[in-house]
């Protein structure tokens, strides 16, 4: 077990096998990923063979805040053609402006549209009636490479 403390106020344990799952630490505190947060992607172009950068932008809803000392990550990507390449198997999220955001570098190997998945990893934070509450959730990623010549 860890103890994790955030602005001195909050001690959550942290246990690998909850985090396996969908489960909150509270029962019935967990909220959609909707209501949590709004996700957004961009798609990308690029010549075939040239490197491009997908973002995906995780911004959370008033009463919500990114677990910074969660691992939020991306992972599973894959292309349904095989016609992208990944520069990294595991992309870790960085915080700015209150946002947590994922490049993900990926490289056209054929023309054309190409479908890819992921999912994506998340640790919530929320206060409710001065209770903290931490909620894992997993979001499927859904972007286009598209290789240009």
């Amino acid at each position: 077990m860890q103890w994790i403390k955030w602005n001195n106020c909050l001690r959550v344990a942290v246990f690998s096998v909850a985090l396996v799952g969908f489960a909150p630490f509270g029962a019935g505190l967990a909220a959609d990923t909707e209501d949590i947060a709004t996700v957004s992607v961009e798609d990308v172009s690029a010549r075939v063979g040239e490197k491009a950068i997908i973002v995906a932008k995780i911004t959370p809803r008033e009463g919500y805040k990114i677990a910074e000392a969660y691992r939020n990550r991306l992972t599973t990507l894959s292309a349904a053609d095989d016609g992208v390449e990944f520069a990294d198997k595991v992309v870790r999220g960085s915080m700015l402006d209150g946002s947590l955001v994922f490049k993900i570098r990926v490289t056209p190997k054929t023309l054309g549209a190409h479908a890819i998945n992921g999912v994506l990893r998340l640790g919530f934070v929320s206060n409710l009636d001065g209770d903290y509450h931490l909620d894992i959730k997993s979001v499927p990623l859904i972007a286009t490479v598209t290789g240009t010549e």
